[in-house]
C-alpha cells in the first residue's frame, strides 16, 4: 500500500487503521422493519445511527448476522461505506433501474427499499453461483420489484433504464486492507480496468437520455477508478456530475504516478478506511447527454 501514500489524505491514520477491526454496520430495511425496530435492535446490540444517511447503524458486535431481525429481513448486514453508491444513485418509486453486477444483493435490495417496492429493478450478475445468494437476499428482504438475470454485463440485451448502477468487479484492495495491507499487481489492475470500462460503456448505451449512471469500486487503484472514469468521459456520451455527500471523504485523484486524470476527477469521491472505520469505496456519478 506504500505506493498510495501520495494520494492518502492522512497516511498515519490510514496505516494505523489496518490494525483495527472495521466497525460492523447494518442497513435498516423499511420494506420489512416494524415500528419498534430500534427498540428491538437495542435489546440485542449497542448501536448508533450514522450522521450522513438515514437507516444505517454501527453495531458493537462481531456477529451482526446472528439475530432474529436479520433473519426476518428487517435489516441487511452491509459495510457502512458500501451504502454510498446507491445513495448517490438516488433511485425513486416507479423508476426502472439496472444493477449490472448485483450479487450478493446488498445494493440491489437497498435500491428496492429506496423505491418503496414500486417500479422495477433488474439485478444482473454473471456468476451463476453468486446468483444463489442474490435470490436468497432478495427473498429475505421482501424486495418484490427485483427481477434477476444472469448475463455477462457487457452483453446484456438491449433495454433502456432510468438509472444504472455499475458496482464493478475489482481488485478489492479495500477488502484486503484489514487482512494483508497489500496493493494489487499493476498488470492485473490494468486488465480489470479494461473490463470495467467495457461494462461502463454498455451502461452508457442502456441508460436513457438524461439518465444517471453511478460507477463504484471497493479498490484504491486509480487504474480501476479515475482511469476508467476518464476513458468513459472521453469515449462515451456520459458526462461527470459532482457528488455531494456528508460522509467523510476525499475527492478523486487528479494525477498519480505520472498519469494525468484531469481536474474533473474532483467531482468523484473516495472513502478510505480511516474515514468511517469501514471499507474503501470509490464513487463516480454520470449523466447521459
Amino acid at each position: 500500500m506504500e505506493k498510495y501514500k501520495p494520494i492518502i489524505d492522512d497516511w498515519e491514520a490510514f496505516e494505523a487503521e489496518r490494525d483495527k477491526h472495521p466497525v460492523n454496520a447494518v442497513r435498516k430495511n423499511p420494506l420489512k422493519a416494524r415500528e419498534d425496530f430500534e427498540e428491538k435492535l437495542a435489546e440485542r446490540f449497542d448501536f448508533e445511527e450514522v450522521d450522513w444517511a438515514e437507516g444505517i447503524y454501527r453495531l458493537d458486535t462481531e456477529s451482526p448476522g446472528k439475530s432474529v431481525l436479520h433473519w426476518m429481513g428487517e435489516y441487511y448486514v452491509q459495510e457502512e461505506s458500501a451504502a454510498l453508491p446507491v445513495t448517490v444513485l438516488d433511485p425513486g418509486p416507479g423508476e426502472k433501474i439496472l444493477d449490472m453486477c448485483a450479487a450478493p444483493g446488498g445494493k440491489t435490495t437497498q435500491i428496492a427499499a429506496e423505491m418503496d417496492n414500486k417500479g422495477l429493478v433488474v439485478a444482473n450478475d454473471e456468476s451463476g453461483q453468486r446468483m444463489k445468494s442474490l435470490h436468497a437476499n432478495v427473498y429475505r428482504t421482501g424486495s418484490a420489484i427485483v427481477e434477476a438475470t444472469n448475463y455477462d454485463a457487457r452483453r446484456l440485451p438491449g433495454e433502456e433504464f432510468d438509472r444504472i448502477l455499475v458496482d464493478a468487479p475489482c481488485s478489492g484492495e479495500g477488502d484486503r486492507f484489514y487482512e494483508t495491507f497489500t496493493a494489487i499487481d499493476e498488470g492485473d489492475s490494468e486488465d480489470l480496468s479494461n473490463l470495467q470500462f467495457h461494462i461502463l460503456e454498455k451502461a452508457s448505451q442502456m441508460v436513457k437520455e438524461e439518465g444517471t449512471v453511478v460507477y463504484s469500486t471497493c479498490t484504491i487503484s486509480p487504474l480501476e477508478n479515475e482511469a476508467v472514469v476518464k476513458r468513459a468521459v472521453e469515449e462515451t456520451e456520459l458526462e461527470l456530475e459532482s457528488i455531494e455527500t456528508d460522509i467523510e471523504h476525499v475527492r478523486g485523484v487528479e494525477e498519480f504516478q505520472e498519469k494525468d486524470y484531469g481536474s474533473e476527477m474532483s467531482k468523484t469521491v473516495r472513502v478510505y478506511p480511516h474515514h468511517v472505520n469501514s471499507g474503501v469505496i470509490f464513487v463516480a456519478k454520470f449523466r447521459k447527454h
